[in-house]
Parts: C-alpha cells; sequence; structure tokens
C-alpha cells in the first residue's frame, strides 16, 4: 500500500506545471545560423518566445520570435555573446533546423558541427541545410504567413518538397555525421535562397501581405568532399543525384511529343545499385525501375495507340539516364563520390577497398558504370487522349 501511495505522489510531481515554471527559465531555440565574419564565426539563434495565453495585452506587446546573433573564435565562444543578450538561458533540446552558410561550407563544416555532437542538451535530429547567396542568420528572419516560426517553415519545406519533388532530399544531423565519419561515400546538401528583400521578408507586413514582399525557397543540391562544399549541382543533376541515390518519391517528367508535351509523374521509382569487381576492376550497375502515369498532355497525341505510349516510355527512360548521367559526371569532375559506391565496394571487397580507398575519389572516372532504366507508363486516367486529339 504505502509503494501505491509513494507512486501517486510521484506521479503527482512529475505532471501538472512543475517543467512548465522550468521551460519559462529558458529562451527556446528553434533554429540554429552559422556564418563567417572575417575569422570569426557568427551564430544566430531564433528565439521562439510563445505569449503567455491568458493575456490580453500578450499579441501586441511580445514579439513572437527574436533572432540573437554573437561572434566568436568557435561557435562556443559566439553562443556565449548571445548569452550576454538574451534573457534567459539558451534552451537547445528542441531546435529544428541548422542552416549553414556558403563560406563556411567551403572552409569545412567540421568545425561548425562540433559543438552540436558534443553539447548534451541539443537533439541531433534536427534538418541541415545550406544558405546560398544570402548570409544564413537572414533566412531565420523570414516570416511566413503559413508557419508560426521562420525555422517550422524550412523544416515544413523539406518535408513537403521531399515528398513532392525528385531534386529535394532531406538530410538530417545524425544522417550528416554518419557520411562524414564513413570512408567511401561523401555528403549532398539542399540550399535555400532568399526571394526578395530580406528586411521586408523579416516585417510583420510580409505575414499580413497576400503576396508576401520575400520567402524562403529551397534549391538545388551542394556537393561536398569530405567536409567541404565543393560545387552545386543544378536542378538535372540534382534529379540524377537523388535517383541513384533511392531518394525519389515523386517525380516529374515532361517529354516533347510531336509539337506538343506530356507530362508524367512516377510514385513508385527505386534503384538498385550493386558493385563487383571484374578482372580486379570496379563495375557499378545501377538498375532503375518504377511505374507513371500521364497527368497533362497538349498537342495532337493519340494516347490510345499503344505506340505513341511505347515511344514516351522510350523518351522517359532516355530522360532519365540522361540525368543519371549527368549527375556521375559532376561527381567524377569534382572527384567526390556522392553515391557511396566506395562504400559498397568495402561493404563487400573490404580487402580490395582498403587497397584503393586513398585514391578513390581521382579515379572514379575510372569505374565501368551500366545504367538500365525500366519505368513503365501505366495511362489509368478518365480521358485517356489529350483534348486537342478529342476535338480533331
Amino acid at each position: 500500500m504505502k509503494k501505491i501511495i509513494v507512486s501517486l505522489f510521484l506521479l503527482i510531481c512529475l505532471t501538472g506545471c512543475w517543467d512548465y515554471n522550468e521551460l519559462n527559465d529558458y529562451s527556446i531555440v528553434s533554429g540554429v545560423a552559422i556564418d563567417k565574419d572575417g575569422d570569426k564565426y557568427e551564430a544566430s539563434v531564433l528565439i521562439s518566445n510563445s505569449p503567455k495565453s491568458n493575456s490580453s495585452e500578450s499579441n501586441s506587446s511580445q514579439s513572437q520570435v527574436v533572432v540573437y546573433s554573437g561572434k566568436g573564435d568557435s561557435i562556443f565562444s559566439a553562443l556565449k555573446q548571445i548569452g550576454l543578450i538574451s534573457p534567459k538561458e539558451l534552451y537547445f533540446g528542441s531546435f529544428s533546423v541548422l542552416v549553414i552558410s556558403e563560406d563556411v561550407a567551403r572552409d569545412g563544416v567540421d568545425g561548425a558541427i562540433d559543438f552540436f555532437v558534443r553539447y548534451p542538451n541539443a537533439r541531433k535530429n534536427f534538418y541541415v541545410v545550406l544558405s546560398k547567396e544570402n548570409k544564413a542568420k537572414d533566412t531565420l528572419k523570414i516570416m511566413s504567413p503559413l508557419s508560426s516560426f521562420p525555422s517550422q517553415k524550412i523544416t515544413d519545406n523539406v518535408k513537403t518538397t521531399t515528398e513532392l519533388q525528385g531534386i529535394i532530399s532531406s538530410i538530417n544531423f545524425n544522417n550528416l555525421l554518419s557520411i562524414l565519419f564513413n570512408d567511401g561515400i561523401e555528403a549532398t546538401i539542399n540550399c535555400i535562397e532568399i526571394k526578395g528583400e530580406v528586411e521586408e521578408g523579416s516585417s510583420k507586413e510580409n505575414l499580413e501581405s497576400s503576396e508576401p514582399k520575400a520567402y524562403t525557397k529551397l534549391g538545388n543540391l551542394g556537393i561536398f568532399k569530405e567536409d567541404k562544399l565543393v560545387d552545386w549541382a543544378n536542378r538535372d543533376e540534382s534529379l540524377g543525384i537523388n535517383i541513384i541515390n533511392g531518394k525519389i518519391k515523386e517525380m516529374f517528367l515532361d517529354l516533347d511529343y510531336n509539337n506538343g508535351y506530356v507530362v508524367i509523374d512516377s510514385t513508385g521509382f527505386s534503384s538498385d545499385v550493386s558493385v563487383k569487381l571484374k578482372d580486379n576492376k570496379p563495375v557499378v550497375n545501377i538498375n532503375l525501375s518504377g511505374e507513371a502515369r500521364i497527368i497533362e498532355a497538349k498537342g495532337k497525341i493519340d494516347l490510345e495507340d499503344s505506340k505513341v505510349i511505347e515511344e514516351l516510355q522510350n523518351k522517359a527512360n532516355k530522360k532519365i539516364k540522361k540525368r543519371v548521367n549527368q549527375a556521375i559526371d559532376l561527381a567524377i569532375q569534382n572527384k567526390t563520390d556522392i553515391f557511396g559506391f566506395g562504400k559498397m565496394f568495402y561493404q563487400k571487397y573490404s580487402k580490395y577497398f582498403n587497397s584503393v580507398k586513398n585514391d578513390w575519389n581521382n579515379n572514379l572516372d575510372k569505374i565501368e558504370i551500366n545504367i538500365k532504366s525500366n519505368l513503365m507508363l501505366k495511362n489509368k486516367v478518365s480521358s485517356k487522349n489529350s483534348l486537342e486529339e478529342i476535338n480533331d
């Protein structure tokens, strides 16, 4: 009986407002940005300072979010400078996105992320994105009418576009660490860009406007060699990278046909990459497969003709192979194995890979790469023909 009473007492102590009072002593960090200022780091934090719920003046007297910045020789010292500004201690237990500027990434991200590896109170499953052509801290200032905080807008955008666009692939901190700590594989990270003026995008008016003055937009992939950003992939190369790496959840392809076009949508696309040694030389086989449906057509195109469907299917597979080859050419040009071919060889032929790993990235052009694409076009729409063909 005593055990039951003690247990009930502990449950009462662990519920209610006990933990809430402690959280009120902290500034809740929802996003972090890392920039360079000369030889120093500039760290910025987005504080989510929710107004008190039962206060009639809360909406007008308190800012919903605020960005604080500090500079130092290390991330830790830069964050300590923020501690002199913030009225409360910074809490990193629930932040959702880390934005790293392009200049920091080109110098190497090791120094920028080491703090988050070691700091015990920082969560490790936040998203990582690169800021292109703007300071990383500015991306934390752009207000969106569809999200409570700028950091939430970024994370929601990453989740949605990863599912709906073939050029975006999300990477969280744990994924990034796994890649950086392994041989035979290099990282790719999506960039984020600011469209419009930062000053206008960070104002309250940006929330109230039917057409925001500024917004953030996810862009193409940045490719890395070791911990350094070495190049930006374009849209087609980004698609090819994600195809090879099996990160396609949904993919749209525009196909020119008979002075018109057809748009197809693939939602079940998969990539099977295998490796082998042939006369002690590396061979990579990439087998791509999936189904797609026609979602738009313009021009005089008879979609009831099986030969037309076959031609469109061939065009789609040819285009997919072209995107894959563009991605491979980009990797060879930058001498970086962003596909993890080396890791696959290490797992299957460890003795061989250990003998060549020091020169692996420099010899990617020596790998025999075979690509097969088998996308099947399934036309299941109610009106099979294009309108022009029906009305002809």
